[in-house]
């Protein structure tokens, strides 16, 4: 896949030991003020923990509803943590997702950058796939982002036909909760996929909310075929996780 995926201390992301800690505090369900810290500082707050659909999981498979052509949704974790990146990197943060009835297999590690677009209520996100040297080093921390030294040779290979928008909406929308929409700036992307070693379109839409991160993030072939992500166009609805991601289903995901 190409694109865009906290608890109290010490915390575990994916079955892994993460050193950075995340208190859930109220958020005024107003946009964030125009300053530049403040909005950044809302939608990383958001963003940074570990996230989850077992329930959405479990609902399909009740209902029948099989993974990708059945119409259901795979089981996936989601952990994010923040990234210690140079000044000249900027607001930074590493994400990693898994299908944990697949050993917990990693599907995606990503490095995303955040900045606001100055005057307006939105966010960039840039979008970076992990060089082979960060990976090994990610590998021998456990995947702990707070143990490594990074620097920008960390954030050299940037998949820009992915980066992201977000927007702030206020209360009372469609959605309901205050929350942040995302959409791929460049609209569909088409990228080379070096796991499927093949160039795919890809369509994007994000919503992500104080408690819940909405994916859906769908590949297709040259030919048009589908090869990932909901086929009925549902997006993918991971709840935050207090601490440890459960395998166990629990009702009504968001």
């Amino acid at each position: 896949r190409s694109g865009a995926m906290v608890a109290a201390s010490p915390a575990r992301v994916a079955g892994r030991a993460v050193s950075s800690a995340f208190q859930l505090a109220p958020v005024a369900h107003s946009a964030p003020a125009t300053a530049q810290f403040a909005l950044v500082a809302c939608f990383m707050r958001f963003f940074t923990g570990s996230f989850d659909n077992a329930a959405q999981a479990a609902d399909d498979a009740a209902a029948g509803l099989g993974p990708r052509e059945g119409g259901g949704h795979e089981h996936i974790r989601c952990g994010v943590q923040r990234v210690s990146a140079p000044v000249e990197v900027g607001d930074a943060l590493l994400a990693d997702y898994r299908f944990p009835a697949r050993g917990d297999a990693s599907f995606r590690t990503r490095l995303y950058t955040v900045s606001e677009e100055i005057g307006t209520a939105s966010i960039t996100m840039r979008i970076f796939r992990p060089t082979e040297q960060t990976l090994a080093k990610l590998a021998r921390a456990d995947f702990d982002a707070a143990a490594l030294e990074w620097s920008a040779d960390d954030f050299a290979h940037h998949i820009s036909e992915c980066d992201v928008r977000w927007t702030w909406v206020p209360a009372g929308g469609p959605l309901g909760g205050a929350h942040f929409d995302g959409e791929l700036i460049a609209g569909d992307a088409t990228v080379f996929s070096p796991i499927l070693k093949q160039t795919i379109r890809v369509t994007d839409s994000l919503q992500l909310f104080e408690d819940a991160l909405w994916i859906n993030d769908r590949g297709f072939d040259p030919d048009g075929k589908q090869i990932y992500g909901n086929w009925r166009n549902v997006p993918y609805k991971l709840r935050r996780c207090a601490d440890v991601c459960s395998a166990a289903p629990v009702a009504n995901a968001r």
